[in-house]
């Protein structure tokens, strides 16, 4: 895994733990009526932090994607690199075969 990639899911990671952290401050005031109150005024906020998770959740299943196309293309490079090495070998142990010389008759005709 790369940097970049470790980096992104550090991002990702932290985001959970945020919602995970809210989620139980919030189970915890559930009494205080006054910051469920004050928290509904901040929807919005909430709204995009759902939007954030989502183009996380994207990013990473395209990031995905990509490398695995990519691998399959390194794949399929390798795959031929390695018969193209074994028909050169293939072609070093066979005897040399000797080349047809052409007869003097059928030269003259």
């Amino acid at each position: 895994m790369n940097q970049r990639r470790r980096i992104f899911f550090i991002i990702f990671g932290s985001y959970h733990l945020l919602i995970l952290f809210f989620i139980l401050f919030i189970e915890a005031q559930k009494e205080d009526l006054s910051l469920l109150y004050g928290l509904y005024s901040k929807l919005w906020m909430m709204r995009y932090g759902a939007m954030l998770g989502v183009l996380l959740f994207a990013v990473d299943f395209i990031w995905n994607w990509i490398e695995t196309r990519n691998l399959g293309r390194e794949k399929d490079v390798m795959r031929h690199e390695n018969n193209t090495l074994k028909a050169k070998v293939y072609d070093l142990q066979q005897p040399p075969v000797e080349p047809i010389k052409e007869s003097s008759a059928d030269s003259k005709s």
